[in-house]
């Protein structure tokens, strides 16, 4: 347009000076619903406390400013809970599904991520004394957590699911276990499961991996567990396999300290955000042998 001459370029000049007034004289009204919203380009040049403002439509309070101040937002998570989350044994780094999904969320909210790796049990206590800022290891939302913690949206979907050692008894359904000696992981799901529906002898760990050895040396009939940290189990060369079809599936989300309003939003933003542009999947699909877990079935 800029080589057309004469009248042609006095129109198209007032058609776009008219068109730039129309732009700036509505741009104000624009900006209420901006609000959580913020594009990638504005959000590079942002600083973190102005993205964290803009997601959640005002400054941040409570655990979310601490963490802001701070530096560093502080994830706690099983070390020993592959593909979620293991030690890589070549490079003595953590990796892992949840590991991956943690750091996407760091890059998400423009803030650095500390990891910590304590016992599963005491994860709970620990999000509530503060000693860290959010649990993204695949947590099952259960009504009983719900009582002292918050949850995100979930993030991740997966079964209970029994094995058993290669060639070992095929179970049809939970009333199979009777009498039978089970192993879990301490404080999960599937030893609340267990205890209500079923007559098993359940023998609890520090994770649930920690069970397969026993399960190997006939020191325990079956393993209980998620169905794809069994079959990462088998994967790696363990003599187990599926006993039966899954007992039953679960939702997964990030779980944090109780009534921390601002800093539950700022990790719903960031599950929301992996799940739209699809970064949630293909994390999934990488560490599950090409199946998407963060689509419910």
């Amino acid at each position: 347009m800029r080589k057309s001459k004469g009248g042609a370029v006095l129109a198209i000049a007032l058609i776009a000076i008219a068109a730039l007034l129309g732009i700036v004289a509505c741009g104000g009204g624009d900006d209420e619903g901006t609000t959580g919203e913020a594009s990638p380009t504005a959000a590079e040049e942002m600083t973190t406390a102005e993205l964290w403002a803009d997601i959640l439509g005002a400054e941040p309070t409570g655990l979310a400013a601490e963490i802001l101040e701070r530096g560093e937002m502080i994830v706690a998570n099983d070390a020993n809970y592959p593909p979620q989350s293991s030690v890589d044994q070549a490079t003595g780094e953590l990796v892992g599904f949840d590991v991956d999904v943690a750091n996407k969320v760091g890059e998400i909210l423009d803030i650095p991520v500390t990891f910590v790796n304590p016992a599963w049990e005491t994860i709970p206590a620990g999000l509530d004394t503060g000693r860290w800022d959010v649990s993204i290891g695949s947590m099952t939302i259960t009504e009983e957590r719900q009582k002292s913690l918050d949850f995100t949206a979930p993030y991740y979907f997966t079964s209970g699911q029994v094995f058993v050692k290669k060639g070992g008894t095929q179970i049809a359904g939970v009333e199979d276990l009777a009498d039978r000696t089970v192993g879990v992981g301490a404080a999960t799901t599937y030893y609340d499961f267990l205890k209500e529906n079923s007559d098993a002898k359940v023998k609890t760990y520090t994770t649930d991996a920690d069970a397969f050895p026993d399960l190997l040396n006939g020191n325990i009939d079956f393993v209980m567990t998620a169905g794809p940290t069994g079959q990462e189990a088998i994967l790696a060369g363990k003599e187990m396999e599926f006993s039966g079809t899954p007992l039953y599936y679960e939702d997964l989300a990030f779980s944090i300290k109780k009534g921390e309003t601002d800093w539950l939003a700022l990790l719903d933003y960031a599950v929301k955000q992996m799940h739209e542009d699809g970064s949630l999947s293909a994390m999934s699909e990488e560490w599950y042998n090409g199946v998407d877990l963060t689509v419910k079935e």
